[in-house]
């Protein structure tokens, strides 16, 4: 690494997680798009208007499965955990809320519709603005939720099932994965168990040739594994990096006062 990149920081960790779980996350937009048909779905008093928002709502939501699909290809296995295993059951939890929502809404519309002399079919036909406001209401709250906290709970993924793949051992930071970029790529490698090469360096927004160039110390020194598969390159984060980047990040983290981190010297 060149000896005038600045050291990286938590900041920089959280910066690249996010970046790379951007590339998997449809973005608040869609959900909130997503929600506004819905509601435009529930509360419209035209069948016309309902027979429409309903086909989109069905293809966005097959459009957007299909383009994590697509971009799961380029990481190994086709999934991204940057979460400890309690952050993803609670995430889970408030997905089930949203679909309960969801499908409580769909049954007042259909209870609506089949008995017309209900008080539930004021709400869905009506037309008012409150017909449309409480299903975006109801839905996308659970979603900010499952958005949001998620990176409040754990946001550099220290206890995340990929990082516990090592046992844990004392704090110490190390010169190797200290710089900006350097530790951005451990913080997205992290997450998984291969990235693709092109595909990692679409994410740092450099090109192949410089993502080599910043990494090839890293692979020297054992940190990283450099591979090809099926006629694609990948990165990995070898035992030796994934225990030596597990150390440095607790070793960022605010720390009581005490005898001074050791440093790994290579």
């Amino acid at each position: 690494m060149p000896a005038t990149d600045r050291a990286g920081t938590l900041a920089d960790v959280y910066a690249a997680r996010r970046a790379l779980n951007a590339k998997f996350d449809p973005p608040l937009f869609f959900y909130a798009a997503w929600a506004g048909l819905f509601g435009v779905f529930c509360g419209s008093t035209s069948v016309r208007v309902q027979l429409v928002a309903g086909a989109v709502l069905a293809g966005a939501c097959f459009a957007a499965n299909f383009w994590q699909y697509r971009r799961a290809r380029f990481v190994s296995p086709r999934r991204i955990r940057l979460f400890s295993y309690r952050v993803f059951v609670l995430v889970c939890l408030l997905s089930l809320l949203a679909v309960a929502i969801v499908l409580a809404l769909a049954g007042v519309l259909v209870a609506a519709l089949i008995r017309s002399w209900s008080w539930m079919a004021v709400i869905p036909h009506r037309g008012t603005a409150a017909a449309y406001l409480v299903p975006f209401v109801a839905f996308f709250v659970p979603v900010i939720a499952t958005l949001a906290l998620p990176w409040r709970l754990d946001p550099y993924g220290i206890d995340a099932r990929t990082m516990r793949k090592t046992p844990d051992q004392p704090v110490a930071l190390d010169p190797m994965i200290e710089p900006r970029q350097a530790i951005a790529v451990c913080a997205m490698l992290a997450a998984t168990d291969w990235i693709e090469v092109g595909f990692l360096a679409a994410t740092l927004r450099v090109s192949q040739a410089e993502l080599r160039r910043q990494t090839a110390e890293l692979v020297a020194a054992q940190r990283l594994d450099l591979h090809v598969f099926d006629g694609r390159w990948w990165f990995g984060l070898t035992a030796v990096g994934r225990a030596a980047y597990r150390r440095h990040l607790r070793a960022l983290q605010p720390a009581p006062a005490g005898p001074p981190l050791a440093v790994v010297v290579v």
